[in-house]
């Protein structure tokens, strides 16, 4: 019979408790990370009218309205909405693209993290640039799963740093830093 008293005892009962946390806390063998390319598809943003200045009196100034009508247009926003499946929708605005120019996203996933890299394609000398909004649909990301994403443009030099639940059904709305 062993002595509970004896230094034997306690030297066992000390490796066998640290081998045991080593299997619960141990460190995890990281998945290497994927990479995957998916294009933006890009519409032109198209300007409305909002209001007519023969409605106002001579002298006051209305144009408050249009203004921001355009800053809502061209505002570095960034709209992601799981679609179940594990399918993502992505929408960007404020991006400003010449014709036959098409924008790529990056996406580096390892692990609950995630970086989307906004790079432009083809690239054409003489395009006027014009406002667009971009649309991309992601199937990379695994269901049930709460990231941590970093996203960085290299078109605007903006970039968000958030996190993102693909379980939520409500869209997410972030606003991109310069």
């Amino acid at each position: 019979m062993i002595d509970l008293n004896s230094p034997e005892f306690y030297t066992i009962a000390f490796v066998v408790a640290m081998a045991l946390l080593a299997f619960f806390f141990g460190h995890r063998e990281k998945r290497p990370p994927s990479t995957y390319i998916v294009q933006l598809t890009t519409t032109p943003v198209e300007k409305e009218e909002t209001t007519d200045q023969s409605e106002f009196p001579q002298g006051e100034c209305h144009q408050n309205s249009q203004l921001l009508a355009d800053e809502e247009e061209t505002e570095d926003l960034l709209i992601m909405e799981p679609l179940g499946g594990g399918r993502i929708q992505v929408r960007r605005t404020g991006l400003s693209l010449g014709d036959e120019e098409t924008i790529n996203l990056v996406i580096t996933v390892q692990e609950e993290q995630c970086t989307i890299i906004e790079k432009k394609g083809v690239k054409r000398r003489r395009a006027v640039p014009q406002p667009v909004t971009g649309e991309a649909t992601l199937k990379c990301l695994r269901p049930g799963t709460k990231y941590r994403i970093r996203y960085e443009s290299q078109l605007t030099s903006a970039w968000a740093s958030f996190t993102f639940d693909t379980t939520s059904p409500i869209p997410t709305n972030i606003s991109l830093k310069y």
